[in-house]
């Protein structure tokens, strides 16, 4: 990749970095971005670096100063490791290539954010720390859960009295709560939780009562961290494969009726298309659920009238824009993609006489993703964890990257890979 490409992705890696600031509360003001080679020689000479290779010399590496608000409205700069680390966190999610200075192992320079160019393997995880629950009534030993290296991203922020409650960290607990319940590790009043995102009693309920029976806490909090260890405990109801339960964790949007049906199918065509590992099922999942709407649509919103007299898609008779629209889980558009899947399933004729049934027949509509996934040999991609290159050969270019991004990193949380 050239240096300018690699720049382009890192200026939009830090565009999404500030936004995430912004959301955990953070006001945010530009440092430093390109150094000369005479800056960095005077860094060497005064101490502050004992190198000439620096990623600043190559625009790309980025130094931010992250603002806490008072309540008086004064601004205190931080530069504090762990108030900074979910940031770190985040960055380094990004991308394999991404690297934060809050995890160096020497100095910690926690404003400096790079990317390293040409760098394909992802970085090895902190080493996550044992955490223990509370000893339990019976006596026994205190139990330990390890941490795992990718799940505390599944939530954002605290859940619990006084936190930011975000609706998407409260349902992804709520969900948790519900399928711990479900598996007989404790009881939830009236049996199951709303999964709505909001915040009250019940959830407040559910959790401290998971925190006395579940971890043994006699004095419950009620407070969920995304490293604490009440989510740690709730790690174990995660999911190990792609199911029902993971795609109403991955996709918080979908109707419970789109995913009992759509589940066994999915899984299904992940199976005979090899996608068969975590990483590749997560990026799978990704994309599907961007094109989808997290399997709200299956077929494209829009008329198709934008596509009528594309010569380039096949379409070359009156109504073929509409006609051959986008439909399946991987939007299948225009008469010679139509065509081509036909003929690939033995069913040509009548996919081309009716093509809405790619839409209102579910099994041609996962099936249709699956086909295009291995026909342009996405596998090959997902396996080098190339988010952009994927959505191009999908997309045509990078429309909705950051919601596949977002789509992305909760199912690789989910799937601890």
């Amino acid at each position: 990749m050239s240096l300018v490409k690699e720049q382009s992705i890192f200026l939009l890696h830090v565009s999404e970095l500030i936004k995430k600031a912004a959301e955990l509360g953070y006001v945010v003001s530009g440092g430093e971005l390109y150094r000369t080679s005479e800056q960095q020689a005077l860094h060497v000479k005064n101490g502050r670096s004992t190198t000439m290779n620096s990623q600043h010399l190559k625009r790309l590496a980025i130094d931010l100063n992250f603002f806490v608000e008072n309540p008086d409205g004064s601004l205190k700069l931080t530069y504090d490791v762990e108030d900074l680390r979910p940031l770190g966190d985040y960055w380094e999610s990004l991308d394999a290539a991404n690297r934060w200075g809050g995890n160096w192992t020497s100095f910690k320079d926690t404003p400096h954010f790079e990317r390293r160019e040409g760098l394909k393997t992802a970085p090895k995880p902190t080493e996550a720390q044992p955490i223990e629950r509370a000893e339990r009534k019976e006596g026994l030993e205190p139990i330990t859960i390890p941490l795992p290296s990718r799940r505390t991203q599944i939530i954002a922020t605290d859940v619990g009295p006084r936190c930011p409650n975000k609706p998407e960290d409260v349902e992804t607990v709520q969900r948790l709560l519900n399928i711990s319940s479900e598996k007989g590790e404790f009881d939830i009043e009236d049996k199951k939780l709303l999964p709505d995102g909001k915040f009250g009693k019940k959830t407040l309920g559910a959790i401290t009562a998971f925190q006395r029976t579940v971890l043994g806490n006699p004095t419950p909090d009620g407070l969920v961290k995304p490293a604490g260890p009440t989510m740690a405990g709730l790690y174990n109801s995660l999911p190990t494969g792609v199911d029902t339960t993971f795609l109403s964790l991955a996709y918080l949007r979908a109707d419970g009726q789109d995913v009992n049906e759509f589940g066994k199918r999915i899984a299904k065509v992940m199976a005979n298309r090899n996608i068969d590992t975590p990483l590749r099922q997560a990026h799978f999942v990704a994309q599907i659920g961007h094109e989808s709407g997290e399997l709200r649509f299956r077929e494209e919103v829009a008329s198709g009238q934008a596509y009528e007299g594309r010569s380039d898609l096949g379409n070359t008779e009156p109504g073929d824009g509409p006609r051959f629209k986008g439909r399946g889980l991987i939007q299948l558009t225009g008469r010679a993609n139509y065509r081509e899947y036909g003929r690939a399933i033995g069913r040509e004729e009548e996919i081309l006489k009716k093509p809405e049934i790619v839409a209102t027949d579910p099994e041609l509509c996962v099936d249709v993703a699956g086909w295009y996934w291995s026909k342009r040999n996405l596998n090959t991609y997902a396996d080098q964890d190339d988010l952009t290159t994927i959505t191009r050969l999908i997309n045509g270019g990078l429309n909705g990257l950051e919601d596949r991004r977002r789509l992305l990193n909760r199912a690789r949380s989910i799937l601890d890979v």
